[in-house]
């Protein structure tokens, strides 16, 4: 098994030889951090939707049930 440190140590000299790999793996992160949290506000977004169109489904179910009662 390598000494962590050996393995951090090398990692490090490779992406100072190597700037470009450090700013796409960079760049990935950022980007799959803005795919979680665009997936996050869209989601809360649908189940708003969703608890809306419940709502508004009842409310015409009681106007309509509403309707059919002889006064």
């Amino acid at each position: 098994m390598s000494d962590p440190s050996g393995v951090v140590a090398a990692t490090v000299g490779a992406l100072k030889q190597q700037p470009l790999v450090l700013a796409l793996v960079i760049m990935n992160l950022a980007l799959l951090g803005f795919l979680y949290y665009s997936g996050v506000i869209a989601h809360n977004e649908r189940s708003e939707q969703a608890k809306m169109l419940s709502e508004n489904r009842n409310a015409i179910a009681e106007l309509l049930a509403a309707c059919g009662k002889s006064p």
